[in-house]
């Protein structure tokens, strides 16, 4: 279905983004997606650290926001803040707790000059416990929350994955708890803080499987991904017992097809003596004929897609996900909806491009924004 064009989402709310590296980032971007305008606010000369790290993938998660380099360490960087957000929907920080408050511009500081606004604060460990203070990055939130033990083949926690659980989580749930923020202000005219912590939103994704050992989920006959016979390796995912059965009658191996295996609280146990039956034979063929024999007979089976091949997947092309502009590609919003358009904006902002415009935005004169800018308290154009 193509939907015309409308009213966006988030149309007409300004969001301040203090956030750096990918989860903030990540979620504001989506946000911008949705209508919202996004004023990245930055350190003077150095910027987010993604900027120098990881340019491209900073370029992909800072589409079409506004930039202004300013120094919260001064008194008159403060005051810009401030008088940002009394035109602001929401701001969002990325900073250890108390970090904002030390900084003097912490939630109740801004919500002295606006009431209404969303004040969201984005941490490895939340506002509070033990860990509250201490430094931390997605392989830390991972093992604390329990991802990492449900993770890797062996006995022991490994890294095993390959996308940032935690920081991608904890930007879903900031997305979602702020348009529930919205629709609180909405009914009660006030705002509110949120205390947004990777390490919880994590944890939420474990919750469905949290009574689970790592060996009931990962150690399932049929449930693998296998070597074929021309070096690549395919996703089979036979775990009911109908796809079982259709998995043994494409393979042929006798051994497989004993009724004792039927089902899986027999089937599943057995899987250190199955599952090398079923690597061996799929070792027999090329990965293009055994999809091709696994489509033909309903056994969920795919390729695996991995780094910009994934851009070639023809499923995921088919159904939009890739925006390619200004020789970037980047991946699309994943929901076609009214409201939502993600191919507005391709380019990243300059560090501090639009501080001369945000700033005479919110009343300063040339003058003032020379003086600032003599004091160092404002960079870029």
């Amino acid at each position: 279905m193509t939907y015309a064009k409308s009213t966006l989402a988030l149309e007409g709310k300004t969001i301040l983004d203090l956030t750096e590296l990918l989860p903030g980032p990540f979620a504001t971007q989506t946000l911008i997606d949705m209508g919202a305008r996004v004023i990245k606010i930055e350190k003077p000369t150095v910027g987010d650290a993604y900027r120098k790290m990881r340019g491209s993938s900073f370029r992909l998660i800072n589409r079409g926001k506004k930039s202004i380099a300013l120094d919260l360490k001064s008194e008159s960087g403060r005051e810009v803040l401030k008088r940002l957000a009394v035109h602001a929907d929401s701001l969002i920080e990325g900073y250890r707790p108390g970090v904002m408050n030390r900084l003097g511009v912490g939630y109740e500081v801004i919500k002295a000059v606006n009431p209404q606004i969303i004040y969201m604060s984005i941490t490895g460990f939340g506002q509070s416990g033990p860990l509250r203070d201490f430094p931390g990055h997605d392989l830390n939130y991972n093992a604390v929350a329990g991802v990492l033990g449900m993770c890797g083949r062996s006995e022991h926690p490994q890294h095993a994955l390959g996308i940032p659980l935690a920081d991608l989580s904890g930007s879903l749930y900031a997305i979602t708890s702020l348009l529930a923020a919205f629709l609180v202000r909405q009914q009660t005219g006030v705002g509110q803080f949120l205390d947004v912590a990777l390490t919880d939103s994590a944890l939420a994704m474990v919750g469905p499987r949290i009574d689970y050992s790592k060996r009931d989920i990962l150690y399932r006959a049929g449930n693998n991904v296998y070597q074929t016979g021309d070096d690549r390796y395919i996703a089979v995912a036979a775990l009911e017992d109908h796809f079982w059965s259709r998995l043994v009658k494409v393979l042929a191996v006798p051994e497989l097809s004993d009724p004792l295996y039927a089902q899986a609280k027999q089937r599943w146990p057995a899987t250190s003596f199955l599952d090398p039956i079923i690597e061996r034979k799929i070792l027999e063929k090329n990965a293009d004929e055994w999809l091709k024999l696994f489509f033909e007979n309903d056994v969920p089976a795919t390729a695996i897609s991995e780094g910009e091949a994934v851009f070639d997947q023809p499923q995921l092309r088919e159904r939009g996900m890739f925006i390619e502009a200004d020789g970037i590609r980047y991946v699309n919003y994943p929901v076609r909806m009214q409201g939502v358009e993600a191919d507005r904006h391709t380019l990243s902002p300059a560090l501090g491009e639009h501080t001369n415009e945000l700033l005479e935005e919110i009343g300063y004169t040339a003058d003032e924004i020379a003086a600032l800018r003599a004091e160092g308290v404002c960079t870029g154009s």
